[in-house]
């Protein structure tokens, strides 16, 4: 498991087996398919390259932790069957390019996951 950081270096989240999780580890908040980030709704919200979780606009919203844990979480195959539903209800996979920025945006990771693909879109 590796943790996802913010601007500030704080663990806001976490990445195992392509699924995004919350810090406590029991709930699926998103995954990456590809290099597509899916959050709440069943399209893509941004994208995930070089290590960086990117808004539709370019701007980071989130990094890549450097240390891995092969901890698992304790409620794995609910987890598992969360991720597997949040899966089987995409219907949109198509996923624009993205231009890559160096700057942060000001949004929130966990809102990023919760936005509505109209939103998303807009940069």
């Amino acid at each position: 498991m590796t943790p996802i950081l913010n601007h500030y270096g704080e663990k806001i989240a976490y990445l195992h087996l392509n699924i995004i999780l919350n810090t406590d580890q029991n709930k699926v908040l998103g995954l990456i398919l590809g290099n597509c980030v899916f959050g709440e709704p069943d399209a893509p919200v941004g994208k995930f390259f070089k290590d960086s979780f990117r808004k539709m606009n370019g701007k980071i919203i989130a990094t890549l932790g450097e240390e891995t844990s092969p901890v698992r979480p304790s409620n794995e195959p609910v987890i598992l069957q969360e991720a597997w539903a949040k899966l089987k209800a995409v219907k949109n996979h198509l996923c624009v390019w993205v231009e890559e920025k160096n700057e942060w945006s000001k949004e929130n990771f966990l809102q990023f996951l919760e936005v509505p693909v109209e939103r998303a879109m807009a940069v």
